[in-house]
């Protein structure tokens, strides 16, 4: 099985959970995807920091520069990439219909109807109480 993870608000939020779970699911031969909208320059010391276990990366931001996608930067010191809405939405679900992804966990919303429903479920993890139920996880 082919797993996404998001970093702020999923990671960051429940390091210690998604840590047992993407060791156990590694373990268990499944790859682990680590999906996020920063570059993952500015993230990767974050995820190995946190400890969690992953096969593969995607960056919504560096693959956009990859690609000539039209950005910008708005904020006065330089930091934080931006680009048309739809088209940020759109990259993470495009990128896991790509790559395969069979469940993403995700703390916004917003990206869901972007998810393929043919071969990728999407699970919201709320802002409070995953770490009550992350267990019914651990069987993927």
């Amino acid at each position: 099985m082919n797993i996404g993870l998001d970093i702020h608000g999923c990671i960051d939020k429940y390091p210690s959970e998604f840590r047992e779970l993407t060791h156990r699911w590694y373990r268990n031969k499944h790859s682990i995807y680590i999906i996020t909208g920063q570059s993952w320059s500015e993230v990767v010391d974050e995820v190995d920091g946190a400890g969690v276990a992953y096969t593969d990366t995607f960056s919504i931001v560096d693959h956009h520069l990859k690609i000539w996608t039209p950005m910008w930067k708005n904020d006065p010191r330089g930091k934080g990439w931006w680009m048309d809405a739809t088209t940020w939405l759109l990259s993470k679900g495009t990128y896991c219909q790509e790559s395969n992804i069979n469940i993403h966990f995700d703390d916004t919303l917003e990206y869901a109807q972007y998810f393929p429903r043919s071969n990728c479920s999407f699970i919201l993890v709320p802002k409070t109480g995953f770490d009550k139920i992350y267990k019914s996880f651990m069987d993927i």
